[in-house]
């Protein structure tokens, strides 16, 4: 066991990189992705992943760890003398752990531990925001209550504006929410032929489509105004972008962050994940950002993450 005052866990849908999880001291639970005839654990090979996901489109299986799989984890840290334990799950369809989790808690014949979840409402690299404030803040020493209680604060705020690729099998999950049957399919087809991609917020599990465009520019202005709008109420922002394997995207997202008129602190960039990625399309792109003052109210000032040094 370490110095550390309790014990923290997350999913890997974060796309937080194994040293990275290491260096803040943070058991990550992974899921299981299966393309292509070929199956990974969430963040090993991720190219090689990404070639199998967009090659099998809608063929991808995302297996969530079951309970019994989570609740071995929290064993590990009770034997390991760990009696305090804060969970940290993304939330995006077929992703994220936090219903396992909960029941996980259930399940363990431990009266002496306690494990608090923190559902953070959003997914990838927004998530990755919440599970470095909460290492941060234990890393200062703050209590365990206190640093959950920062941690869900930070997370009614905290908010992911996503572009997914157009096939990907959320698109059309959500293409299907408010038509069914031959007007869905047809709408489903006029987005593949004509190339045309949405902009999502996702924020306390719900997301909602912001715009739709075939000029990838646009959409990529548009999260830009997004967050405009949201640091005109709230102040400077802090943010990071989710990077797929598509460095044009990447490219396309930061331009207009990097000429904003708006004040915000640039933490890094996080990879998609396979699991995220089989949702959401290997070249979709991401932001998560909040407010800059819930952000370091959330842990313990400053990043613990070297800027220059180490991006997410």
């Amino acid at each position: 066991m370490s110095n550390n005052s309790f014990a923290i866990i997350c999913d890997s849908t974060c796309g937080l990189p194994s040293e990275l999880l290491t260096r803040l001291e943070v058991v990550c639970v992974p899921l299981h992705v299966q393309a292509g005839g070929r199956a990974w654990l969430d963040g090993e090979d991720n190219s090689t992943a990404a070639e199998a996901i967009a090659a099998a489109g809608a063929d991808v299986i995302v297996g969530r760890p079951d309970s019994a799989e989570i609740l071995s984890v929290y064993q590990c840290l009770a034997d390991d003398g760990y009696d305090k334990i804060a969970v940290v799950c993304s939330s995006l369809e077929a992703t994220g752990i936090w219903s396992e989790a909960e029941q996980a808690v259930a399940e363990l014949e431990n009266p002496g531990v306690r494990i608090r979840t923190v559902d953070t409402g959003v997914a990838a690299v927004a998530t990755a925001i919440v599970i470095e404030r909460l290492a941060s803040a234990r890393a200062a020493g703050v209590d365990f209550d206190d640093a959950v209680d920062r941690a869900r604060a930070l997370s009614r705020e905290v908010r992911f504006l996503y572009i997914p690729e157009s096939s990907a099998p959320f698109v059309q999950r959500a293409s299907r929410r408010p038509r069914r049957g031959l007007l869905a399919r047809a709408a489903s087809l006029r987005l593949r032929l004509a190339g045309e991609r949405s902009l999502y917020l996702l924020r306390g599990g719900e997301y909602t489509a912001l715009a739709r465009s075939t000029d990838m520019t646009d959409l990529c202005g548009r999260v830009a105004h997004a967050m405009s709008s949201v640091a005109s109420g709230s102040g400077e922002l802090v943010y990071a972008v989710m990077a797929g394997t598509s460095p044009q995207a990447v490219r396309a997202i930061e331009k207009p962050l990097d000429t904003n008129e708006f004040c915000s602190l640039f933490l890094g960039h996080a990879s998609a994940s396979p699991s995220i990625m089989a949702s959401i399309g290997p070249e979709a792109v991401g932001v998560g950002f909040a407010p800059k003052d819930l952000y370091l109210a959330a842990g313990a000032d400053g990043p613990l993450i070297n800027q220059q040094a180490s991006k997410y």
